[in-house]
C-alpha cells in the first residue's frame, strides 16, 4: 500500500507541476485532493465540448464534467483528468499536448 501511496503521490505531484508550467493561469485545478483525478477548469473560451473535442484530435482524453450536473446548466468550461494509469511521462506529455490543442 505505502508504495502506490508514494507512486500516485509523485504521478499527482508531476501533474501539478506539468499544468502550472504549460497551461498557467489559465486554468485553475478544483479537487486537487480528490484521488486519481482533478478537475480543470480551463479559461480559454472554448466550451466543454470544444475542449474534449480538441483534446481528442490529440490524442488525449479528458471527461466531461457535465455529465455529474444536477439538472443546472453550468457555464464553465470544466474538464475532468485522470491520471492513475499513466506514466510519469504519459503525464507530462499529455499536458504539454492540452497545451497546443487548447491554444494556450
Amino acid at each position: 500500500m505505502n508504495k502506490m501511496r508514494t507512486l500516485y503521490r509523485k504521478k499527482h505531484e508531476i501533474l501539478i507541476s506539468s499544468i502550472k508550467k504549460h497551461l498557467g493561469d489559465n486554468v485553475k485545478v478544483i479537487g486537487g485532493k480528490s484521488g486519481l483525478h482533478i478537475v480543470l477548469e480551463v479559461n480559454n473560451g472554448m466550451t466543454e465540448g470544444t475542449l474534449i473535442s480538441n483534446a481528442s484530435k490529440a490524442s488525449v482524453k479528458v471527461y466531461p464534467l457535465s455529465i455529474y450536473y444536477d439538472g443546472e446548466n453550468n457555464e464553465k468550461s470544466e474538464v475532468i483528468l485522470g491520471f492513475g494509469g499513466l506514466t510519469l511521462s504519459e503525464i507530462e506529455e499529455g499536458i504539454g499536448l492540452l497545451k497546443e490543442a487548447w491554444d494556450i
